[in-house]
């Protein structure tokens, strides 16, 4: 046991011990009314497209509603995803992204592996040039009923790029019957940030028109401080950001038997600087980043309409939807191989080079699925479905050979233009047959058909302004299919106990690759091929003491083959895509969740994920062992928290909690060649703490927070050989500690 989680428990128990000491000396409430008191029975989730208990889902999944994250400010994708079993983020960009059961090769690697959804309408590119390689929607939580989160392959039901897992947003849906509405906003401190103070402003109305059409607006807005100086500019505080966004649903229900819902969302985020930090300077709150580096905006439209109809006997739900998000980043990318071996012979004038990188990612993507489903007789459930997306990703990339001392541009030595178009048909089935009252067995499977066609320009000169008459063209395209599939037999003991076993595959599609060639001495294939995921699931959920104790305990095992990998020429003037072997990734999840008395919840859980490649592979431009731990994942990890909530008048009422999240030590993401190996980055483990606590009172709310209690330093993304800046020194850490206030009111 390492010396930080040590100390993870002397902080985090002292807090614990004293509130149920508190809590328990109470006047004894054991007979808690069991529908209030029942953990996990209330909360219903869609993980497999259909209304469920949580406590009855064959699979591992963590849900937590957008209350909830409002009330420990977990605002950003980063602040709720770091404490959910079994995952770990990578920060590439300013942006998170995940890792789930260690499923991930690094932030930039080939087509993304695991899926979001908003509403069940698939989020993001299925191909790594339009959708981010993978980053997570940064949604307000006040427009969330929860986010689900399931761990493992989920290729059946939701088809490519979820080998890793999923993660599905659903958003709260407009009331028919009752006008009301909410307004909130705070403020927020956050360490060695000067004496700036982030805000946010949030709301929502909700309006019947008649008995049968509802309409939800919502607007929000957030501005967060910045806490990093940049000694090269001089400027302080670069790494600010605001993120703007609304909402807009109408539901017409005109009968039992029909519904149409149409959902607008709309949202911008700036990120005015990045939160590099150059360790070699000595403190965590100071970097070196170029000038004209470190800007980046995204924006996310998503337009989408839900039919759900009741045939008798047989229920339709239909989703189409349009999306459009574009973005960009400018990178310091000054440290890559690319500066100091092409930037000489382009500007033979100039003595000193900064290198900053402008990526571009837009992708305009239409999706639509029909899924039937309904029963035979009392024995048998089943779901068949269609699905098809059409996406036009649009990857851009303008590299500045600039004068490090003022930001001048020399020129623009290496431009590329991707557009690239994919197309994917999929048909789907899945089957739930009742042997007994306490036995069944899913079975399910998945039949996908995709292709790629890209065109990619690109060329090498030194004027600013680009000419298309020197773009060097290539067309390279590719194609796929996949078929996947799951079998999940179910026993229930008792109504209150279940246990579970699951054989399950998921998919990400390959893909052309910009710029091949069939040049020995740096071949770059033409297409890199899907990968595949295989995980043997066993598991166990339940309630005991009358549903005052849940627990939920997974054991996995998933092999991994086929990787995609991404190597960097040995120039670094580009990247592509190939695979390599095989990999392995198993190990347990353990969760509790308890109310020993009224009023007082206490969660707790473990993973430990052991991620290591069966094969090594080595080429050109990149190189690791069999055995090597792969990047970004810890082998273990955990979480503990409570909240207390009583009542301190008729009116009025006060509630508390903490949380400890430990994260164990990764290794960073591999290395160009063998010779540097002892090079690999390893990322300590951290621990952070953090604080809330709150008081109700008529139709208000406020409450306080602190986050990173300690002022922990926990790295989470940089360091040797990273693909974001290729800097050694340059490392991204969670925040530090950030003070805070809301007010919220209802109507």
């Amino acid at each position: 046991m390492t010396r930080t989680f040590k100390r993870a428990l002397k902080l985090s128990c002292v807090p614990m011990s004293g509130i149920l000491v508190l809590a328990l000396s109470a006047p004894a409430q054991a007979q808690v009314d069991a529908n209030e008191g029942a953990i996990g029975g209330d909360i219903i989730i869609t993980a497999q497209k259909r209304e469920e208990r949580l406590l009855d889902v064959p699979v591992p999944v963590t849900a937590v509603s957008g209350s909830d994250m409002l009330a420990q400010n977990q605002t950003r994708a980063q602040d709720f995803f770091a404490s959910v079993p079994g995952v770990n983020l990578q920060f590439q960009n300013n942006r998170a992204q995940l890792a789930i059961r260690g499923i991930t090769t690094s932030p930039v690697t080939g087509n993304p592996v695991v899926g979001f959804t908003i509403d069940d309408v698939p989020y993001g590119s299925s191909t790594g040039q339009g959708g981010l390689f993978g980053a997570a929607p940064d949604l307000d939580p006040s427009e969330l009923a929860r986010i689900e989160v399931l761990r493992g392959p989920q290729g059946t039901l939701y088809g490519a790029s979820s080998m890793g897992g999923l993660v599905k947003y659903v958003t709260i849906d407009p009331d028919l019957k009752d006008f009301g509405g909410s307004i909130g906003g705070g403020v927020q401190r956050v360490a060695k940030g000067g004496q700036t103070l982030g805000y946010n402003v949030r709301g929502a109305i909700n309006v019947p028109l008649g008995e049968t059409v509802g309409v939800r607006a919502s607007a929000y807005t957030r501005k967060e401080p910045g806490y990093i100086d940049n000694v090269r500019t001089g400027k302080t505080n670069v790494n600010s950001s605001q993120v703007t966004g609304g909402r807009l649903s109408a539901l017409w229900k005109p009968s039992e038997s029909f519904s149409l819902k149409l959902s607008a969302l709309y949202q911008e985020r700036d990120i005015y600087g990045s939160s590099n930090v150059d360790a070699s300077l000595g403190s965590v709150y100071l970097q070196s980043d170029q000038l004209g580096s470190g800007r980046s905006r995204s924006d996310t439209q998503m337009y989408s309409g839900l039919i759900n109809a009741d045939l008798g006997g047989v229920d339709v739900t239909s989703i189409t939807a349009f999306s459009r998000a574009t973005n960009y980043d400018f990178l310091d990318f000054t440290a890559s191989p690319l500066t100091g071996f092409l930037f000489p012979l382009v500007f033979p004038d100039a003595t000193e080079f900064g290198n900053v990188l402008r990526q571009g990612y837009e992708v305009d993507k239409f999706s639509h699925e029909t899924r039937l489903s309904g029963a035979a007789g009392n024995a048998i459930n089943w779901i068949v479905g269609g699905f098809y997306t059409h996406e036009k990703a649009r990857y851009t990339i303008d590299t500045a050979a600039t004068n490090p001392t003022d930001g001048s541009v020399y020129g623009y030595p290496v431009v590329w233009r991707d557009n690239v178009k994919y197309n994917e048909y999929a048909a789907f089935a899945n089957l739930a047959v009742t042997l007994s009252e306490q036995f069944d067995v899913q079975f399910g499977g998945r039949y996908s058909k995709n292709k790629q066609e890209m065109t990619h320009r690109e060329w090498v000169r030194s004027s600013p302004a680009p000419d298309p008459a020197n773009y060097a063209e290539t067309n390279p395209s590719a194609s796929g299919e996949a078929f996947t599939f799951q079998v999940t037999p179910r026993f229930k003991p008792s109504p209150d106990h279940m246990i579970y076993g699951r054989l399950a595959t998921g998919y990400r599609p390959g893909g052309p690759n910009a710029g091949c060639s069939e040049d020995p001495a740096e071949p770059v294939p033409c297409q890199f091929r899907p990968d595949k995921t295989v995980n043997y699931e066993l598991g166990a959920k339940g309630t005991l003491a009358g549903g005052l104790l849940s627990y939920d305990v997974s054991v996995f095992h998933i092999d991994w083959k086929d990787i995609q990998i991404t190597q960097v020429s040995s120039l670094g003037t580009f990247t592509f895509n190939s695979n390599a072997g095989k990999a392995r990734s198993r190990g347990f999840e353990v969760a509790f969740e308890a109310r020993p008395t009224q009023g007082l919840t206490v969660k707790a859980w473990w993973a430990y994920v052991n991620a290591t490649l069966r094969e090594p592979f080595a080429s050109a431009a990149v190189y690791a062992a069999r055995g090597d731990r792969l990047p970004f994942s810890s082998d273990h990890s955990g979480h503990l928290s409570f909240n207390y909530e009583a009542p301190v008048s008729d009116r009025v009422t006060a509630n508390f909690g903490a949380a400890a999240t430990y994260v164990g030590k990764r290794r960073g993401e591999f290395v160009p060649a063998e010779s540097l190996a002892p090079l690999r980055q390893t990322y300590p483990d951290y621990v952070q703490i953090d604080v809330n606590a709150g008081l109700k009172f008529d139709n208000w709310t406020l409450s306080a927070f602190v986050q990173n209690l300690t002022n922990e330093s926990g790295v989470i993304g940089g360091g040797f050989y990273n693909q974001t800046s290729f800097n050694a020194d340059w490392f991204n850490y969670i925040r530090p500690r950030t003070v805070g206030l809301n007010v919220d009111f209802s109507f």
